[in-house]
C-alpha cells in the first residue's frame, strides 16, 4: 500500500473516495463516488477521469466487501449502478455481449485543497463482469455481479476430460482408452471396497477350487 495513500488516511477527517473502471468496448466506464478524480490505472490510455455520474449509465451507488469464496468459489462482489431512467444505459451494462470484460476497484484519499489523489489508490479487486440484476421500483438500481479470473479454473469442461475423444485427438489411431469407462470417477490406490464382506465370501468359496 502507498506510503502517501496511508498517511492521508491517517488524517483526523480524510476525504475517501471510490474508483470503479469497467473496461467497456469502445471506451471504459469510470465511475466515483468523490465528485471526480483524474487517474491513471495503467492500461496505455493515460490519465483517464472518474465522474460521478455517467449521463448514460447513472452513478455509482455502493461497492460491497468482497465475498470471500468457501470451498470451490472464489472471491466475488456486487458492483451497484443506479442507472437512469428509460433503460438504454442498463441495457448496455446488462447485455451478455459485455460478459467477461475486465472491472477494477480502488480505494483512494481526496485532497482537500487540490482535488488530487493523495497518493496511489489501494487495489481492492481485479476481476472481471459475470451477469447483471436489474431492480425495478421507485429507482432502477442495477448490481454487476463480478468474479476473478481464477473462477474460470473450477468451472467443469467436458471436452478437456480424460475420455477417449480427446485422447485420440491428441494421440490420432490411440486405442487404449475406447472400453475404459467411469474414468472421471476418482478411486485411490489402495482404497477399501465398499463391501469388503462380499470379497471375503467370495474368496472362501472360490479359496478351494482354486487350491485343487
Amino acid at each position: 500500500m502507498d506510503s502517501n495513500y496511508v498517511a492521508a488516511l491517517s488524517q483526523p477527517s480524510p476525504i475517501k473516495a471510490t474508483l470503479v473502471r469497467i473496461d467497456l468496448p469502445g471506451a471504459p466506464l469510470c465511475l466515483t463516488d468523490g465528485g471526480f478524480a483524474v487517474f491513471d490505472a495503467g492500461e496505455g490510455r493515460g490519465a483517464e477521469v472518474y465522474v460521478d455520474e455517467h449521463p448514460s449509465y447513472g452513478v455509482l451507488d455502493s461497492v460491497p466487501s468482497i465475498k470471500d469464496g468457501a470451498e470451490a468459489e472464489t472471491p466475488r462482489i456486487d458492483i451497484v449502478i443506479l442507472p437512469p431512467a428509460g433503460g438504454a444505459g442498463a441495457a448496455a451494462l446488462a447485455s451478455p455481449t459485455i460478459q467477461g470484460v475486465r472491472v477494477q476497484w480502488w480505494e483512494a484519499a481526496i485532497d482537500w485543497n487540490t482535488g488530487a489523489l493523495l497518493g496511489a489508490p489501494s487495489l481492492k479487486f481485479d476481476g472481471e463482469l459475470d451477469r447483471a440484476r436489474l431492480t425495478v421500483g421507485e429507482s432502477w438500481s442495477l448490481a454487476l455481479e463480478c468474479g476473478t479470473q481464477a473462477e474460470r479454473q473450477l468451472e467443469p469442461n467436458e471436452d478437456w476430460r480424460l475420455n477417449d475423444a480427446f485422447h485420440q485427438l491428441c494421440w490420432p489411431g490411440e486405442y487404449g482408452l475406447s472400453n475404459v469407462t467411469n474414468i472421471t470417477v476418482k478411486d485411490e490406490w489402495r482404497s477399501r471396497p465398499e463391501n469388503p464382506g462380499l470379497f471375503k465370501r467370495l474368496f472362501k468359496v472360490l479359496s478351494p477350487i482354486l487350491g485343487s
